[in-house]
């Protein structure tokens, strides 16, 4: 159920790159004996150098350069429980040697009901004389938020109704899995800026 507390994202996934990555050791067995998955594994595929693991709530995936978790089924709960995992897999291998982390959230908003123009204030008329009296714009914004640096991107899509695909992807190099574990647990401020913007670029 959506808590009136949080705007549900249409999908999140955490990014964490690293030098040199085992896909070997991934097992269920593993998974399960460090707490990484605690609901029963749905799914497991092993081929060097990747492994891609399933369960009815998440989707993780480990080759040489990268780990991925990414969330199936969309709730808060399981918000805070995709930045769990990934904080599980990272203290069971905190010798690795990670390089960077992207915290990834993407979220929808109708057409009619983003400001979004009125922020980027573009020559309409100008646009139109240019393409044509139809078009429909994106924008790409990049700031700093503490540790991270973040990417904004809005795209319009047409499926039914025009929309926009608003992404987030909050990425920050680390030196060790300290500094890792630390922008880890930054998930909660970080989710609370991209609700903040969101409700800015909102009408309602």
């Amino acid at each position: 159920m959506q808590s009136s507390r949080i705007i549900l994202p249409s999908s999140a996934n955490i990014v964490i790159l690293a030098s040199n990555y085992n896909p070997s050791i991934i097992s269920k067995e593993w998974l399960l004996k460090k707490d990484i998955f605690t609901e029963p594994i749905s799914n497991f595929f092993h081929a060097p150098p990747f492994s891609l693991v399933e369960n009815e709530s998440y989707h993780l995936t480990v080759d040489e350069g990268k780990f991925q978790i990414g969330v199936k089924q969309i709730t808060e709960k399981h918000l805070r429980s995709m930045v769990d995992i990934a904080i599980a897999f990272v203290r069971a291998l905190p010798e690795t040697p990670y390089r960077a982390v992207g915290l990834n959230y993407r979220y929808e908003l109708t057409d009619g009901n983003t400001n979004l123009g009125a922020l980027v204030v573009p020559n309409v008329e100008k646009i139109r004389e240019l393409v044509s009296a139809d078009f429909v714009f994106g924008a790409t914004f990049e700031f700093s938020f503490g540790d991270f640096k973040v990417t904004l991107t809005a795209k319009p899509i047409y499926v039914r109704q025009p929309r926009y695909l608003v992404g987030f992807n909050f990425h920050s190099d680390v030196a060790d899995a300290g500094q890792l574990l630390d922008r880890l647990s930054q998930q909660p401020m970080v989710i609370e800026k991209a609700e903040f913007i969101l409700r800015g670029l909102r009408n309602d």
